[in-house]
């Protein structure tokens, strides 16, 4: 039985100027490769080239043709949080972590470059596995969750909605919750 479900809108506006921002700039790359004699390394206009259509890629396929629905389900008597992953007419839950495992949940809001730091570097220290479910490159927030599945430590990135994050947080196993990320008084 679903309890509640989200799916975060991206801004398709800025993903599409800078996809074709990187595809235009490849082409102006490869059109200076092909036109313009004595360039001197023309090998280093092939590689930026190649690297752009690459990234403009790779921007399409994970942000453009992708979308992401988060939902908070009971079964079994357990509550669970699903991430389906939709592209096109295809769907697939890419993620099912029990709400009995939480361990932390972080948000982090946008430009907060201490938080984001904090949160890159628990994972590290941990060694945890990360999985990055956010919808858009540019979000504002995002929710970072701390788990254990199965004794391994995750950390999965989800967009920020108000109300899966209430939820989250009243499903922690050991209460301990942040709001808002801040950094410590030896960070700043």
């Amino acid at each position: 039985m679903k309890l509640y479900e989200y799916a975060p809108q991206k801004n398709t506006k800025k993903l599409a100027t800078v996809t074709g921002s990187l595809l235009g700039g490849a082409v102006i790359l490869i059109l200076m490769y092909m036109f313009i004699p004595n360039l001197g390394t023309p090998w280093m206009f092939q590689l930026l080239a190649v690297g752009m259509l690459m990234l403009a890629i790779f921007i399409t396929a994970r942000y453009i043709m992708k979308s992401y629905v988060y939902a908070i389900v009971e079964e079994n008597n357990e509550k669970l949080l699903t991430v389906t992953e939709i592209q096109g007419r295809h769907t697939i839950t890419v993620c099912r972590l029990a709400l009995s495992g939480l361990e932390t949940v972080v948000i982090v809001p946008k430009g907060d470059k201490a938080a984001d730091m904090s949160v890159k570097e628990r994972i590290r220290s941990e060694k945890r596995k990360s999985y990055n479910y956010c919808s858009d490159l540019f979000e504002e927030k995002y929710i970072c969750i701390f788990s254990c599945e199965s004794g391994e430590s995750i950390a999965v990135k989800l967009s920020w909605d108000e109300t899966m994050d209430r939820m989250l947080e009243a499903n922690l196993n050991n209460g301990e919750a942040a709001s808002e990320v801040t950094p410590k008084d030896d960070d700043v």
